[in-house]
């Protein structure tokens, strides 16, 4: 009898051993299209950053502009309001030198960004109308808006499927907006299950055709995840733009006085 008892109690103990075995395989896969998401915004982001932006537009028949803007951005993590705050300034061109752009990002979901534009031949900072942040950044495939953090209560995220990409596997996310009036019908994000760095985001219009893809290059200095290049190719005009960040200085001690309205007209202090 005791013996019939205690294969019975380690066969219960095998049993359980499984299905705890079994619910923990399940748990590492079954992440919902918000969890995957989320995962995107838990990286180790830097406090601060300085770098250079190197914009390269080439349109339908290859000819191209080059564009290189300074770019200072601090995270504020919800203090005061704030998600994140960045100063663009342009460098190159000579025509369009000074030409800066200051973006405050909300914590508050659904507040717009507030978008401020200082053109030195006016001498004059103009705030940006929220229809206007659906506008082209510096006739780029990027708007202001998508520069901004968008919150993630904004849309509903939907895992479609799970694909090879790369060396990898990907989760592949719908996210589709709430607000109906937003410039995107839907995105559909690609994100590596072993760094959850997202590689490729495809863009539909509000009539679900393909709008814009974007194939996204990460670089890791000092364990702090960063882009290195980004490139933006618009498919229905055949337009694209290459994004190329070089410089990047990490965790710098910014100063909140940099994304200071005057500092658009002064210029950073060095």
């Amino acid at each position: 009898m005791k013996i019939v008892v205690r294969a019975s109690i380690v066969l219960l103990g095998m049993i359980v051993g499984w299905q705890l075995e079994a619910g923990l395989a399940r748990s590492a896969d079954d992440l919902t299209g918000l969890d995957v998401m989320k995962k995107t915004r838990e990286l180790y982001l830097a406090k601060d950053q300085v770098s250079t932006v190197t914009l390269r537009k080439i349109d339908k028949n290859g000819d191209e502009q080059k564009l290189i803007v300074k770019r200072y951005w601090k995270a504020y993590g919800g203090q005061d309001g704030f998600y994140a705050k960045t100063l663009f300034v342009t460098e190159h061109p000579p025509d369009q030198r000074g030409v800066g752009f200051l973006i405050w990002d909300y914590k508050e979901a659904g507040r717009p960004d507030d978008l401020r534009l200082y053109l030195p031949s006016l001498r004059q900072v103009r705030r940006m109308t929220n229809r206007e942040q659906d506008d082209a950044f510096m006739g780029s495939d990027i708007t202001f808006a998508d520069l901004g953090q968008r919150e993630l209560d904004e849309d509903t995220h939907t895992l479609l499927r799970t694909e090879p990409c790369g060396t990898t596997t990907c989760y592949v996310v719908q996210s589709l907006p709430k607000d109906k009036e937003s410039l995107y019908g839907k995105k559909i994000t690609w994100v590596p299950k072993d760094t959850f760095t997202f590689i490729k985001v495809e863009y539909y219009d509000r009539k679900g055709e393909l709008l814009k893809i974007q194939n996204v290059e990460w670089q890791h200095p000092e364990n702090v995840w960063a882009w290195r290049k980004t490139v933006v190719k618009n498919v229905q005009t055949a337009h694209q733009t290459i994004f190329e960040i070089s410089d990047l200085k990490n965790n710098v001690g910014v100063s909140d006085d940099v994304f200071a309205e005057r500092t658009l007209k002064e210029g950073v202090r060095r």
